[in-house]
Parts: structure tokens; sequence; C-alpha cells
């Protein structure tokens, strides 16, 4: 209930209030996550700003250097670890690396 809860003030209320102020036009924030059949599904729908971002900055940048859309792939989970662990870690004041390893085994899961 937490975490719905959170989504819902973060997306539906912040992140609108925030548009409003700005006058921001899109906003699609994300899909319809909730009906995803699998976890790649999700983490294309669950975080619309955040994805669009890994996938102009990170992943195409990657693809256009060679490399494969597997070890792409895989970088930007780990580079979206390591910003998660860091998001956890400097509020908290606490260093257990569980956001780091919790982010980093959504890409294996993918694939299985």
């Amino acid at each position: 209930m937490g975490w719905i809860l959170g989504f819902y003030v973060f997306f539906h209320v912040f992140l609108n209030i925030i548009s409003e102020l700005i006058r921001f036009g899109d906003r699609n924030f994300y899909g319809d996550w909730w009906n995803c059949r699998n976890l790649e599904e999700y983490w294309k729908t669950w975080n619309l700003p955040v994805h669009f971002f890994f996938i102009r900055h990170c992943y195409t940048p990657l693809l256009k250097l060679g490399w494969s859309k597997v070890a792409a792939n895989l970088l930007v989970f780990v580079l979206s670890a390591v910003a998660h662990e860091y998001l956890v870690d400097v509020p908290l004041g606490v260093t257990g690396y569980w956001a780091f390893l919790g982010m980093l085994m959504q890409a294996p899961a993918i694939f299985v």
C-alpha cells in the first residue's frame, strides 16, 4: 500500500503540479505498468521519463558505438543500479548495497 501511495503522490500529484507550474505539455509519466505481461515490458512502461533518458543518453549511443543490445542493456541496468543505490544511501545515510543489488538483478530476471 505504501508503494502504491508513493507512486500516486509522486506521479499523479507532485509531477502534475510541477507540470502545471512550468507549463510542461507532455504529462505522460508512465504507461499502463499494471497490465504488463513480463518484467521487460514493466520496466519500459513504469517510469517513462527515466526510460527515455536512458534510451536517449546511454542505450542508443552504446549501440552506435558497436555494442550489442544485450551488453548495452546490461550497462544501462548497472548505471540505473548505481543511481538507485546513491538515491537510497545518501538520504538515509546507510551503505547496504541493497538498492544496487535489487536493481542490478532485474536485468538477469528479464532474460529468465
